[in-house]
């Protein structure tokens, strides 16, 4: 079965009660998928301070991982197509969104006037879509941003990331990921109307980081400690990368 790559498609999948159940352990209880989740919320929470940001928008939210843990936010909107995972987003905001709106839509036709938000974030969601659909994305992001205001995105190593998904079988993964060298990346963004003003690496030794994962049972809470060592060092195999994409023009 080929990885699900359309938006229909993968609008049905996260439908799922057991997929929306199962999403934040998934994302949070290992200590690699953990460190990368840590980091995510340090450098989105880091920018969007720095930026000043007064209204940001998330898109494809899910059930609040990132939502409930931003800081610098005064005015906020997360949207998801899937309504159990705003349910769940909601529940885990304790009734205490604060700052924060919750809406289900759809993420190719923003129900927003154009330049309504300083910053749109959003991760594990545009590299999931053929280039067609990641440029409708696109196009809608900047309609809906003000001038100079900023895209945040996640983005996955080609060099780092493809072997291990040869290695542990490509038929496994059941969800599309498009997979860049730094240069693509860039260009992707010139040609969709941003600026790279910022790329930092994340999971800086994943084939190592990797293996002391598969390891964590055995290790215990030794395993944890190795992968955030890691992390402190310098390194080439990175993973993920974070980017602050601001808007030409």
């Amino acid at each position: 079965m080929s990885p699900l790559d359309r938006p229909d498609d993968l609008k049905s999948y996260y439908q799922d009660r057991g997929v929306v159940d199962a999403y934040m352990h998934k994302r949070t209880a290992q200590p690699l998928n953990g460190l990368l989740h840590d980091r995510q919320i340090t450098f989105l929470n880091e920018v969007m301070a720095a930026r000043g940001v007064r209204t940001a928008l998330e898109i494809a939210c899910g059930p609040g991982r990132l939502t409930a843990e931003m800081r610098a936010v005064p005015f906020g909107v997360a949207i998801d197509a899937s309504q159990p995972m705003l349910e769940t987003a909601q529940q885990r905001m304790g009734g205490q969104a604060g700052v924060w709106s919750f809406l289900r839509t759809d993420a190719f036709r923003l129900p927003f006037q154009d330049a309504s938000f300083d910053v749109v974030y959003t991760c594990r969601f545009i590299r999931h879509f053929q280039a067609e659909d990641r440029v409708r994305l696109y196009r809608e992001i900047q309609r809906v941003l003000r001038p100079h205001g900023a895209l945040l995105v996640d983005a996955l190593n080609r060099d780092v990331s493809q072997a291990e998904r040869e290695r542990q079988g490509v038929d496994t993964y059941k969800i599309f990921d498009v997979l860049y060298s730094p240069e693509e990346l860039r260009q992707e963004m010139i040609q969709n109307g941003f600026e790279v003003q910022r790329m930092d690496g994340i999971l800086r030794h994943f084939p190592l980081q990797r293996r002391i994962n598969r390891l964590r049972f055995r290790l215990g809470g030794l395993a944890r400690l190795l992968i955030h060592a890691l992390e402190a060092i310098p390194g080439k195999d990175v993973n993920t990368w974070m980017l602050v994409c601001e808007k030409r023009g």
